[in-house]
């Protein structure tokens, strides 16, 4: 079997699935622009590790391309979120359902205007033959002519190298994502637990790629890290909706129903505080993570396989050992 196929397969998904959601994107619907900016980030992280070889500067500006999808889709997505959560709230007992209107109101004049402005400049505009430059980017094939020994040892070289690469970047993000929790501590910083949140997803994007690598190990965290992103998600979700909340009680065409919207803004936020509470309590698994990414799975990428299977049979005498000295 090729060196390079579990590369070409996870290069391949990502593709696939940024192909499949841009149908729905397109035609305005709500869940397929958020699956297009999901796409489009899982990209953004696989492309440095399956364009080892390529051209510098033609990788570069296709992470550009990326980068713009993504952070040009954000607002729109926060705002159909805070949608969502106004629907579910109507349905609420004791929320104000005049707050609610008005809040809907001018969320959905500023969705509109979003999304009018992204149908008259999109970011991209022909996805198909941006699919084929991601394509060729990562094409890794040797010249017609070399011999099938010559073909294996590139295709070794290939895997070390983007391997080697990945596991530069599991560091990285793990990295990232100690400092994000260091530096967010226990206090209730909406700012610094946003950091926190958009570490624990790079980090999950970065494993999701181990995972589709087969690296062993990856699949658990990738579970946790996605439990703790959605916990995070909701909370930075309320968080702007309080924003806007806090924003319209100082308009002048609220009038008397102020007191409607400052009722709701302290509903928000002891829900915000709440699900903070929930964050303190479950964040020393993030740093579980961080833990096994470094011990684990970064040596599993970076030693080769032939060493890897000498030291996991040497694994269970080293335990028996430690038990006897204890």
């Amino acid at each position: 079997m090729n060196a390079s196929t579990s590369r070409d397969r996870l290069w391949r998904k990502r593709l696939n699935e940024l192909s499949s959601v841009w149908p729905d994107f397109v035609g305005g619907r709500t869940a397929g622009l958020h699956k297009t900016r999901v796409a489009s980030r899982r990209i953004r992280e696989a492309l440095p590790i399956v364009s080892t070889s390529a051209p510098p500067a033609k990788v570069k500006k296709l992470n550009r391309k990326m980068r713009e999808l993504t952070r040009y889709l954000g607002p729109i997505r926060e705002l159909d979120v805070e949608l969502c959560l106004l629907e579910d709230e109507s349905k609420m007992e004791g929320v104000s359902g005049r707050a609610i209107e008005i809040l809907r109101r001018e969320i959905a004049a500023k969705r509109k205007t979003l999304r009018d402005e992204l149908a008259e400049k999109a970011p991209i505009g022909d996805v198909k033959k941006l699919i084929r430059k991601l394509e060729r980017i990562a094409d890794g094939r040797v010249a017609k002519g070399k011999t099938k020994e010559k073909q294996a040892g590139a295709d070794a070289t290939r895997e070390a190298e983007w391997r080697g690469v990945l596991a530069t970047r599991l560091m990285r993000r793990g990295k990232a994502l100690r400092a994000a929790l260091d530096d967010a501590g226990s206090l209730y910083a909406p700012e610094r637990i946003h950091s926190v949140r958009i570490a624990t997803k790079k980090l999950r994007y970065a494993l999701e790629i181990a995972h589709d690598a087969s690296v062993p190990g990856a699949a658990p965290l990738v579970g946790v890290l996605k439990r703790q992103q959605e916990r995070l998600g909701h909370l930075h979700d309320l968080q702007l909706l309080l924003k806007h909340v806090r924003e319209a009680e100082t308009s002048s065409a609220v009038g008397s129903r102020v007191d409607d919207l400052t009722a709701y803004a302290d509903t928000l936020e002891r829900e915000c505080r709440r699900l903070h509470a929930g964050f303190v309590e479950h964040r020393d698994e993030l740093a579980g993570c961080v833990k096994d990414v470094r011990q684990q799975l970064v040596p599993a990428l970076t030693t080769p396989p032939r060493l890897q299977a000498r030291v996991a049979g040497a694994r269970p005498v080293a335990r028996a050992r430690t038990r006897v000295r204890t």
